[in-house]
């Protein structure tokens, strides 16, 4: 992502935030308030035998903040975004306290582009003979302002969970009965403001998981200095090392072939720079096989330094980096505060990546990408960043070209850029990628025509031969888009400006609702009709705002910046359904 100019931001702002205001959006909760604007319609929800065992992810040492504005306010500096070190990248919440099942939880926070992020990470034991039930009591702390309202609402997202709640205005609690895993966003007065995201989750085997390999105890320590860097240098094969509940200082991680870096439930890995001065990625792994990375424990890059807009410093650590491996899975971390792509795959086969919660304000905080890889499943994972949130790239030639990868049953939130899609960074050859029962909450990724939360991306590297074919978007919900348009196709440089070329064709959007929509449903731009084609687009069963896309009303609804004119012929308009 490039420079955001400060006076566009505010202006962007000013919008943003007068629509959030303006619209009387509706939600999947009750509400009740005082006086003549009470709900006459409340009832609380009432609880029943949770027939589950609830094992909650709890981190040691972590700080309360004193000033909530102070540290919101670290995400910039002088009206730019901040990519410089920070304190405290994990807080206890300011905003809420948390009964599960009648037990009191901790409850987290860390920063995001607009506020802070509260979450909580579960794992449920199914105990009943009929599934589970948890059972969720959110109390507002003195801090919270979403209970002021008087007609204060809650909404669960995605809300095709279903998720059924009631909110108690005067007392400032919510309730809801959580009955399945996933993620769970409560959401408050259709806003972004102060939100709290539940992940629940099935426990780990570790006897499975363990099998055949012998168990090394990484103590609890600093392995980030020049003398205990190479301790987690490791080499070993047919090893599980194990990171026990507890803060560690970590410069890198090597992973060798065959082996198994487990975090254990509450272990903390505390990201340094390297003593070498040496950009260093966090967990790293070049042409190894049968890898994985797995647990419940939470990788912090707030001690670490990103690039700067101007220069003037630059990145200090990389992300967490798998490259020319074949059979790796990633399963079940946090991650928190990154600078950098955060989870990257280049030249990769055969990937397995779920359970994920990341939360990133900064910038190039990609969450999950993939380039030039094949074979991939990534699912069930719910990240908000700074950036781009789950995607394809070709960042370079490479014999090897992204092929049959999935997306599934993953939740974004995109503060700055895109939610899905296959982007900018495409040097090669893109076939057979499939985004499938995703949803996105809030995304504000307004400032560019090149954004969107389904994109196809031809940018940066001038190639006018490669092709991106045969990419699919179905069952996507959107709640909230501020983006120029929900769905783009584009070919050219980032900010709407630069050159571009290759060819985007069969690209498939089906059964796509957006509830509110601040702009376009469809984006179709080119930098030059020389080098850059843009062929058979389908949209089925697009909705936005409550109204079906058809041939009838699709000149109000898209953007067309394509040089020369999009040939609306190519559009195929409700032709599958």
């Amino acid at each position: 992502m490039r420079r955001i100019r400060l006076l566009s931001l505010i202006f962007c702002l000013f919008l943003i935030f007068s629509c959030v205001g303006c619209f009387g959006f509706g939600g999947n909760g009750n509400g009740n308030g005082d006086g003549d604007d009470e709900d006459d319609d409340f009832t609380e929800i009432e609880f029943s035998d949770p027939d589950c065992e609830v094992l909650v992810t709890e981190y040691d040492n972590i700080n309360e903040i004193t000033n909530i504005n102070t540290y919101e306010s670290e995400v910039s500096i002088n009206g730019e975004g901040n990519n410089r070190e920070v304190n405290n990248g994990v807080i206890i919440s300011p905003y809420f306290t948390v009964k599960i099942n009648d037990e009191e939880v901790e409850v987290y926070g860390t920063r995001t582009a607009n506020g802070i992020h509260s979450f909580i990470y579960l794992d449920v034991v199914d105990t009943g003979e009929d599934g589970f039930n948890i059972n969720v009591e959110i109390f507002g702390t003195e801090n919270s302002t979403v209970f002021k309202p008087k007609k204060a609402k809650v909404t669960v997202l995605p809300e095709s969970h279903n998720i059924e709640t009631s909110l108690n205005r005067d007392d400032k609690e919510v309730r809801a009965v959580i009955d399945k895993t996933g993620s769970f966003s409560f959401v408050f007065n259709e806003a972004y403001a102060q939100p709290l995201t539940i992940v629940v989750k099935e426990p780990i085997d570790t006897a499975t998981l363990f099998n055949g390999y012998s168990v090394q105890e990484v103590p609890v320590g600093d392995y980030s200095k020049s003398n205990t860097y190479q301790s987690t240098l490791f080499t070993n094969q047919n090893t599980v090392y194990k990171f026990s509940k507890g803060r560690y200082l970590i410069d890198k991680i090597q992973v060798p072939s065959n082996s198994i870096i487990y975090l254990e439930r509450g272990a903390y890995l505390e990201l340094k720079p390297s003593t070498t001065g040496s950009n260093t990625n966090g967990i790293y792994a070049y042409q190894k096989n049968n890898i994985k990375v797995v647990g419940r424990g939470l990788i912090d890059y707030s001690a670490c330094c990103g690039s700067s807009l101007d220069g003037s410093y630059s990145a200090n650590k990389g992300g967490l980096s798998f490259n020319g491996c074949d059979g790796i899975t990633f399963s079940g971390i946090t991650v928190i505060n990154s600078m950098t792509w955060t989870l990257t795959f280049e030249s990769c086969k055969n990937i397995q990546v779920d359970d994920l919660m990341f939360i990133a304000y900064r910038m190039y905080a990609d969450g999950v990408m993939l380039s030039n890889c094949v074979n991939g499943i990534i699912e069930d994972s719910f990240i908000r960043t700074g950036d781009d949130a789950f995607e394809t790239k070709s960042s370079g030639p490479s014999s090897q070209k992204t092929n049959n990868i999935l997306f599934q049953n993953n939740d974004a939130w995109t503060d700055k850029a895109v939610a899905y899609g296959c982007i900018y960074e495409c040097y090669n050859d893109t076939r057979n990628v499939t985004f499938k029962n995703c949803s996105v909450g809030f995304a504000n990724g307004f400032w560019s025509p090149h954004l969107g939360c389904l994109v196809i991306q031809l940018g940066q590297e001038f190639n006018p031969g490669r092709i991106t074919e045969n990419i699919t978007f179905e069952n996507i919900e959107i709640y909230y888009s501020a983006n120029q348009a929900i769905l783009n196709c584009y070919i050219g440089g980032t900010g709407g400006k630069g050159d571009g070329a290759g060819i985007i064709q069969n690209i498939y959007f089906k059964n796509i609702t957006a509830k509110y929509n601040m702009g376009k449903v469809l984006n179709v731009q080119t930098y030059d009709n020389e080098n850059c084609f843009i062929n058979d687009l389908y949209l089925d069963n697009v909705k936005s705002n409550g109204e079906l896309v058809t041939a009838d009303n699709i000149d109000t609804l898209i953007r067309d910046k394509v040089v020369g004119g999009y040939d609306l012929s190519k559009l195929h308009i409700n032709t599958q359904i």
